[in-house]
């Protein structure tokens, strides 16, 4: 994420020693509303640390961010035993990544965002991973670059005072690979590699694999936040697609697999269907069409695409149309 020019606050920065710009780390011991969070400080929020950490999370929230409320920050202090031997573990591997990779920073250290429950969140920092959260691209553990946090936020989930909390998270990223969508692969193709993309050039899906789950990924910071369900926005989503006009099912499918090319239009084959067999409802076609195309505005430009076809079929109803109508019978 570029840096901002900006006097008052900062911005987390992608850069290619994975430093950031967050000096002022002035914080204060765990308040009893997140002492689950133990070892943590949460950060003042008069700080430039907590701006700038504010300030990444909102601008990955997009036209969404006048509906957020960002409720606090903490940090990983790196207060107990567990959390220093993996902070230790983390500053070994960026040196034999990077020494690996030629030396002078080619760790390639990034910053990204891991969602999940209260729960989730909770055991990650209390234990490490220890599972994956993803197979479209490979099987592994999921991140998403900081300006694509919407990708993942439908992961997370609000607890009991109906916050929900993402990680920000340090990843080593060494040398990337593209992981074709579908792929079951688990481990580097090669030495060569280090870590698995969608894309090389505009990556939305950070993989890495399980072996170097706790190694390569450091969390760095928690954000609980309160901000509209994962269904409300998808159901936004949902809505600026369908003022696109009629889109047919049969329709759209045919324009997906032409976009998308041979390995995604599979995918998109397979799940359709699985709709047309009423395997999958209309919603869950919709999400699994948002996960395969990993660009909400190519699936615009797909709608947009498929906007005039009136390919003949039983069923004429869109995927959008039924996917908003059974999101809001819920």
């Amino acid at each position: 994420m570029e840096e901002q020019d900006d006097q008052v606050s900062m911005t987390v920065e992608d850069s290619d020693g994975g430093e950031a710009i967050l000096e002022d780390s002035a914080g204060s011991e765990t308040d009893d509303q997140l002492a689950h969070f133990a070892g943590l400080l949460k950060i003042r929020e008069e700080t430039r640390e907590y701006d700038g950490v504010k300030k990444t999370f909102l601008t990955g929230m997009k036209g969404h961010a006048k509906d957020t409320q960002v409720v606090a920050i903490y940090k990983n202090s790196a207060s107990t035993s567990p959390m220093k031997a993996r902070f230790a573990a983390f500053q070994a591997f960026e040196q034999v990544v990077s020494q690996k990779n030629g030396g002078q920073g080619n760790a390639n250290v990034k910053y990204a965002w891991y969602s999940g429950s209260k729960e989730e969140i909770f055991q990650i920092i209390s234990h490490g991973f220890g599972w994956c959260n993803g197979q479209s691209h490979g099987v592994g553990v999921y991140l998403s670059p900081t300006s694509f946090l919407l990708d993942g936020l439908e992961s997370s989930r609000a607890d009991e005072n109906d916050m929900r909390h993402i990680l920000l998270c340090k990843v080593i990223m060494g040398k990337m690979e593209v992981i074709p969508a579908g792929s079951k692969q688990r481990y580097p193709s090669s030495r060569e590699f280090d870590s698995g993309v969608d894309n090389l050039e505009a990556p939305r899906r950070l993989v890495v694999w399980t072996t170097f789950m706790n190694s390569h990924i450091l969390p760095d910071y928690i954000i609980s936040f309160k901000a509209p369900s994962s269904t409300t926005l998808l159901i936004n989503r949902i809505s600026e697609i369908r003022n696109l006009g009629f889109v047919s099912v049969s329709a759209l499918h045919h324009t997906m697999v032409k976009f998308l090319g041979p390995a995604k239009g599979a995918l998109i084959s397979r799940t359709y269907d699985d709709f047309a067999k009423r395997k999958v409802t209309g919603v869950q076609l919709f999400q699994a069409v948002r996960q395969i195309t990993g660009d909400d505005q190519l699936l615009i430009e797909i709608f947009k695409s498929s906007t005039n076809k009136r390919v003949r079929r039983a069923s004429r109803r869109t995927c959008a149309v039924q996917a908003a109508a059974e999101l809001r019978r819920r």
